[in-house]
């Protein structure tokens, strides 16, 4: 785990509890108690927790304004909240009993995985390279599958050849992705050609693919195209896309669906 991970997750949890001991950080986390001193002791300089005899506490009045930078995970996340809600809500209605379905590593798509713990379906399958889905998903009503790869600490993703290999064996009824951007000249975009390449098979082996993109996103532009807005069956996005955009997209030929709840 890189060390500035590890310092934020040390952080959280001593903001979380009010304090924590070196030995039980160093139990969870899978290091040396030196290790964990040296990261409290980092922490302490930057005025972030106080230490104490054999470990830490949080900061009295809250924390420092010289934070941890968030992980690109904790980004995305915390973007768009209440679009990305309505996305999944409409998301959801075309999942089926008994259906096999992949989810990408986005957090549009665990937004979809939260929402069908309220959907009717039942017996489905659920592929995805998100750890953070497969964690949260606790529903007898679904099969998860994780599939093998290198797990990425920032973005929380598992890809590589390994995932590639193994999505080119399965079959999906649906497939949903998201993107760091949507323009209709680049179309979806995305600065990891490993995630770009996970997204690509699943959706060559789906019988219907369909993209998740709040407002926000689109007129944005990557490094990397993961595929044209037309070649999806459909792009689901929020109320928030101003209505000539949802026009100029629509006669392009994009099949533009809103969210509105």
């Amino acid at each position: 785990m890189p060390p500035a991970l590890r310092r934020a997750r040390i952080l959280e949890r001593i903001q979380r509890d009010g304090g924590v001991s070196i030995a039980d950080l160093a139990r969870d986390l899978t290091v040396s108690s030196i290790t964990v001193h040296r990261d409290l002791e980092h922490l302490s300089k930057e005025g972030l927790v106080e230490r104490v005899h054999g470990g830490a506490r949080a900061v009295a009045g809250g924390q420092s304004s010289t934070a941890i930078p968030p992980t690109g995970w904790e980004q995305r996340t915390s973007q768009a909240g209440s679009g990305k809600v309505a996305i999944a809500a409409h998301a959801v209605r075309a999942i089926r009993s008994g259906s096999t379905i992949f989810l990408d590593s986005s957090s549009t798509c665990l937004a979809v995985a939260r929402a069908l713990a309220a959907s009717p379906a039942t017996e489905l399958t659920l592929v995805t390279n998100s750890p953070a889905i497969a964690y949260e998903l606790v529903d007898e009503r679904i099969l998860v599958i994780v599939p093998p790869g290198e797990l990425d600490q920032h973005m929380r993703l598992l890809a590589g050849r390994w995932t590639t290999d193994f999505l080119s064996g399965l079959n999906f009824e649906l497939a949903f992705c998201s993107s760091a951007g949507l323009t209709l000249e680049s179309g979806l975009t995305t600065s990891r050609r490993a995630l770009a390449d996970v997204i690509n098979v699943a959706r060559a082996n789906a019988e219907r693919t369909i993209g998740l993109i709040d407002s926000t996103k689109f007129g944005r532009s990557s490094l990397l195209t993961i595929a044209q807005a037309q070649d999806l069956d459909a792009i689901v996005t929020d109320a928030g896309l101003d209505e000539s955009t949802v026009r100029e997209y629509r006669a392009a030929g994009v099949k533009l669906e809103i969210a509105t709840t």
